[in-house]
């Protein structure tokens, strides 16, 4: 059986910080990966010159550029330019594992009927001041936290972080996703999914690691960050799932982040910095 081929896309904006690191663990994957593809969305940082470093040191690695400022934009511009029949998408911040593109490769290449359409793992935030603990405590509340499970399972949407689509997917719902840039693209692009007849599924070995830097945001700005949920639902008319997301889901993480950040400065006793990444 002749293995799928896979694409990995980096949207990156100002990112010198993690692209570096992000490109070497791919990079030390290639037996299971055709091409990284990062698109520089306007950084004004060194982030262009480290993926050229690294471009000239693996023939996988390519730089393509998006202008119009946004993660939407720069996502789909990647994936418009890849090739594979796989393409994952992930943050220029995201750890992958050493069998990640492997783990990938193989469940959707045994899926010979097409019946993922899509798939998404877990992320769990590294360089925490207090360990794990919280990021244990915050999979008590998400869709994706419940740790033994079937090695997959179906889910209404999908982590951007963390996610990776057919090709036949993509052109799918390439013209379904919205590129508003106030609700959550992942959440938008698996609910399209859904939507198209799809399915999405959930890999319970498929983890990476992710910043922590969206957990240092103030209460204020995290809950800005958290209201594009069920803005996203309703944009998809899950009236039911957005009344409960704004009910309860919501809440219950904006109290859990408030906990957290009272945390963090308690063990760093320095000013908490704001979150960066994409807008």
């Amino acid at each position: 059986m002749p293995r799928l081929t896979l694409s990995v896309v980096i949207p990156a904006y100002d990112e010198e910080e993690s692209i570096g690191s992000c490109l070497d663990l791919l990079c030390a994957q290639a037996a299971d990966i055709d091409e990284i593809i990062v698109v520089d969305n306007n950084s004004r940082d060194r982030t262009a010159d480290i993926v050229a470093d690294r471009a000239a040191r693996s023939p996988l690695i390519r730089t393509v550029t998006e202008h119009r400022q946004g993660l939407v934009f720069a996502r789909n511009t990647g994936m418009d330019a890849s090739r594979g029949d796989l393409i994952a998408r992930i943050d220029a911040d995201t750890r992958v594992g050493p069998d990640w593109a492997r783990t990938v490769r193989d469940f959707l290449t045994r899926d010979t009927d097409g019946r993922w359409w899509a798939v998404c793992g877990r992320g769990e935030a590294y360089d925490l001041p207090y360990g794990t603990a919280a990021a244990r405590a915050k999979n008590r509340f998400s869709p994706f936290g419940r740790r033994r499970a079937p090695e997959v399972r179906d889910v209404p949407v999908l982590y951007g972080s963390n996610m990776i689509l057919r090709r036949a997917t993509w052109e799918v719902i390439r013209d379904r996703v919205s590129d508003r840039r106030d609700v959550f693209e992942d959440v938008d692009m698996g609910l399209c999914v859904r939507a198209a007849g799809g399915r999405n599924g959930f890999l319970a070995d498929l983890t990476v690691g992710v910043s922590p830097r969206r957990m240092h945001s103030p209460t204020s700005e995290f809950v800005r960050y958290m209201v594009c949920l069920p803005r996203t639902l309703l944009l998809h008319r899950r009236f039911g799932l957005a009344v409960a997301a704004a009910a309860l889901y919501v809440p219950g993480v904006v109290v859990l982040h408030a906990a957290r950040l009272l945390v963090v400065r308690t063990a760093t006793r320095t000013p908490i910095p704001a979150a960066r990444g994409m807008p």
